[in-house]
């Protein structure tokens, strides 16, 4: 089959992501004998234009469409992206396509039916898409039934009559390797410094009241060979020339042998890499962890302890406690490791003095160096836990089963007086960083400052240059 496959997604903050898991997709496909051409909507400035050329050239048997966010996942001034994403992707596609089309990715994976519907469209895939989308593709081929296929949203004369839970890869190590230059202008990334993305496992065996992780990849770990990670990270710098790794797993150090295992493996390649790793959780940092990261090139990570206080931590689900969080700070400090602290205000339970002893606690855990992202609020997507309690509660306010934005407001504080105490904190520490509109920067700025980084400060975090700058202008009186 003639199958297209588009990449929605159109934000460049802090960098543009390379589209992994739909050139996942497109690589198993073609492993399954398919024609494949993918359509990277990233850089375009008149996406209509480009899939309108792109059917010119191409007579597609059916589309996939990959959409990575619902929004900025932010529970003060949340910016719906779906609107966007309908009228300069999805209706131009239906205006030039009257076949099948199907939508996937990790944002249809939380609200893979509703987001049918605001779109009006039939098929959705949820969960891992590699398996799914070749069944799909043969149903459609031979025109059988896609009844009970692994992961298909179904919607017919405006209802859903079918959701199947995904199709879950047993065996990651089976899934084909992908050659990022076959499908994308990987120059254009490398403009930006954009990190290729690794996965050393799926799924998620923790239970944070507000994440959606275990709906998306279940709730057990599926993990990679480390020896196939290890040569994965080989394949992709040697075919790309990017020396920037960004482990992407949901919790990237849990099971923390795991970690280490891949991690020593790495090593062994001696590619002189640049890593960073997303959602490293505080439990499960030791000293030989923070060495062995060191060791293969960790020049930031991102460590998700939400809140500095154990009775917070208690009510958002957290597997760790504050004397978790100050001994992986100590140990990621010990080894010059420069962290980003990401913070969720607003938790169940959340007080005035748990916001005061969670700022409290961060500013002796985290380097004057790190950066502190604190999200004012809590988006509440469906399937999460936190959901069920909001429906409890708050049913009233839901219209769309948590499509459009939604958030949680804790009984003792409201958002605007999370927000009031916040910024408090904000203008003593001049590394906070407060998550809402206001924070995006523009293109020109985030190439420049990428350029700057990369001549200049080859081993330093782009974010550095924001807490220097506040630095500096708290030096000379200017808020």
């Amino acid at each position: 089959m003639n199958i297209l496959l588009v990449n929605s997604n159109r934000l460049k903050h802090p960098w543009p992501v390379i589209p992994f898991g739909l050139c996942s997709v497109a690589a198993a496909l073609e492993a399954a004998g398919h024609n494949v051409v993918f359509l990277d909507l990233c850089f375009s400035k008149k996406p209509d234009r480009q899939i309108r050329l792109a059917f010119n050239e191409f007579k597609p048997d059916f589309v996939g469409i990959g959409i990575r966010n619902i929004d900025n996942a932010s529970g003060y001034n949340t910016i719906f992206f779906l609107d966007q994403i309908k009228a300069e992707v999805i209706e131009p596609l239906k205006s030039e396509f009257e076949g099948p089309i199907v939508i996937g990715g990790s944002a249809v994976g939380i609200s893979g039916a509703e987001m049918l519907h605001f779109f009006d469209l039939q098929l959705a895939i949820q969960g891992d898409g590699e398996q799914a989308i070749v069944e799909l593709s043969a149903r459609l081929e031979k025109n059988r039934p896609l009844n009970g296929l692994g992961g298909l949203i179904l919607r017919q004369n405006g209802e859903i009559i079918e959701e199947n839970p995904p199709l879950m890869v047993t065996d990651l190590n089976t899934l084909p390797s992908i050659n990022f230059n076959r499908y994308l202008k990987v120059r254009r990334y490398r403009k930006y410094s954009s990190p290729l993305q690794i996965q050393t496992k799926r799924g998620c065996a923790l239970r944070c009241v507000y994440c959606t992780y275990n709906r998306l990849e279940g709730s057990t770990y599926r993990v990679k060979d480390p020896l196939c990670v290890a040569r994965e990270i080989e394949t992709l710098v040697n075919e790309t020339g990017i020396r920037h790794i960004e482990f992407t797993d949901s919790t990237f150090n849990i099971p923390l042998e795991h970690t280490k295992a891949v991690l020593r493996a790495v090593a062994a390649k001696g590619l002189n890499l640049k890593c960073r790793a997303l959602g490293m959780n505080p439990a499960a940092v030791d000293e030989e962890l923070v060495k062995l990261m060191k060791r293969i090139g960790f020049q930031d990570v991102d460590l998700g302890v939400e809140s500095g206080c154990n009775q917070t931590l208690l009510s958002l689900g957290k597997n760790f406690r504050k004397e978790d969080v100050l001994k992986a700070g100590q140990l990621l400090q010990q080894e010059n490791i420069p962290t980003s602290w990401f913070l969720l205000l607003g938790a169940p339970g959340e007080t005035e003095e748990t916001l005061h002893e969670s700022f409290e606690t961060i500013g002796k855990a985290a380097s004057p160096w790190d950066l502190v992202v604190i999200g004012v609020g809590i988006r509440v997507y469906k399937g999460a836990p936190l959901a069920k309690a909001f429906v409890a509660t708050d049913g009233d306010r839901i219209s769309d089963n948590f499509l459009r934005p939604v958030h949680f407001e804790p009984k003792a504080l409201d958002i605007e007086t999370i927000r009031g105490i916040t910024k408090q904190a904000y203008h003593r520490y001049p590394n906070f960083l407060i998550v809402n509109e206001k924070s995006q920067y523009p293109e020109m700025i985030l190439k420049a400052a990428s350029t700057v980084m990369r001549w200049f400060f080859p081993h330093q975090p782009i974010w550095r240059v924001y807490i220097f700058v506040r630095k500096v202008l708290k030096a000379l009186g200017v808020d």
